[in-house]
């Protein structure tokens, strides 16, 4: 009697699924590579995009079993090539966190149409959208149905300004510039060691040593009239930082030392206080009436003054003392000319 030999059958290999999805950006380089029939390592994915080895072997795994490109290793060559043509990129979709993202970045660039950031900004966002294939490059403009975005009024600084004063603060170089105060007016010679850029409510700063008053100080790059780059070299004290020194301003002004500030907001508008965080040192003291208190720490109490009045008579500072009184003071010098009598206007001619 004969044996039967037994065969057995090779089962077919699973293909890996990935848990996660690589950034668009690595996957399209390599893909480019591949299509132009340059040499393609995984070593070389790795360097160009500052990841590991083993990332990048990811990376090559998620086009071969999760997109179906025609992927394989040439051991003879040490390198992976297509082993047939590809004629389109894999199909590939934005979430609507991505979308809205892109959405709001157009809106953004909007705001600077006819300044100087402009041409910066236009190319930086194709770029942006220059990273995407052809089924995702939806136009932001679709979205204005149901989408708005307005960040308000800007200033519009200089973009030669700004590019100075950025390419100071990196090199670590002193800068003389000519500065228009806001406070006084007058326009003065400053020499400055830029620290910091930082964008407030859409407007450019920059936090600096100020070597004429020997202090750190919040420059408005807006008023900033010209720039005129130095050789001197300048380091940022080592204990020195951005956040621990913005850390007590309600807004970008700073000043000595922090005073506890009191404010009772009526019903109506104690209802928009509780909306939102104005401070990290802000405590909320509810009241019978539906109004509360608002207790804050700050180091400087011009903005608070500003920011206070804005409410009328639905606000009172209750603390300290001296903001009380200026508020005072602005709000009778606001009644003494509503009292006059009333302006004479031109009739349109």
């Amino acid at each position: 009697m004969s044996k039967r030999r037994s065969i057995r059958r090779k089962r077919p290999v699973a293909r890996r699924q990935l848990n996660t999805k690589p950034p668009i950006r690595r996957l399209y380089w390599a893909l480019g590579r591949l299509r132009s029939n340059k040499p393609l390592k995984a070593t070389d994915l790795a360097e160009e995009f500052e990841v590991t080895v083993r990332t990048a072997y990811r990376d090559l795994d998620f086009m071969r079993d999760q997109w179906g490109v025609p992927l394989e290793f040439d051991r003879a060559k040490g390198t992976y090539l297509l082993t047939e043509p590809l004629a389109e990129l894999p199909p590939v979709t934005l979430s609507q966190g991505e979308l809205i993202a892109l959405y709001f970045a157009e809106k953004v660039l909007a705001q600077y149409r006819n300044t100087p950031f402009e041409h910066d900004l236009t190319n930086a966002f194709k770029k942006i959208q220059d990273l995407l294939p052809e089924q995702v490059r939806v136009s932001p403009s679709t979205l204005d149905d149901f989408l708005s975005f307005d960040p308000g009024p800007l200033h519009t600084p200089d973009a030669g300004v700004f590019r100075d004063v950025l390419g100071a603060q990196r090199l670590r170089r002193r800068v003389d510039i000519r500065y228009r105060s806001l406070s006084s007016n007058a326009t003065t010679q400053r020499r400055i060691d830029p620290y910091h850029l930082f964008n407030h409510h859409g407007d450019w700063y920059v936090l600096a040593w100020d070597e004429r008053h020997q202090e750190v100080r919040i420059f408005a790059l807006h008023r900033i009239q010209r720039v005129t780059p130095t050789t001197d070299a300048f380091e940022i004290p080592p204990r020195f930082s951005f956040k621990k020194f913005m850390k007590d301003a309600f807004a970008i002004q700073k000043g000595e030392t922090p005073v506890d500030v009191s404010i009772r907001f009526a019903a109506r508008q104690a209802r928009w206080i509780r909306e939102r965080k104005w401070h990290s040192t802000a405590r909320l003291q509810e009241e019978i009436d539906g109004g509360l208190v608002l207790h804050l720490k700050v180091a400087e109490t011009c903005e608070i003054k500003r920011w206070v009045m804005q409410f009328g008579r639905e606000a009172e500072v209750l603390k300290p003392v001296s903001l009380r009184r200026a508020v005072q003071e602005d709000l009778q010098a606001a009644v003494k000319l509503y009292r006059g009598r009333r302006p004479r206007t031109r009739s349109a001619d």
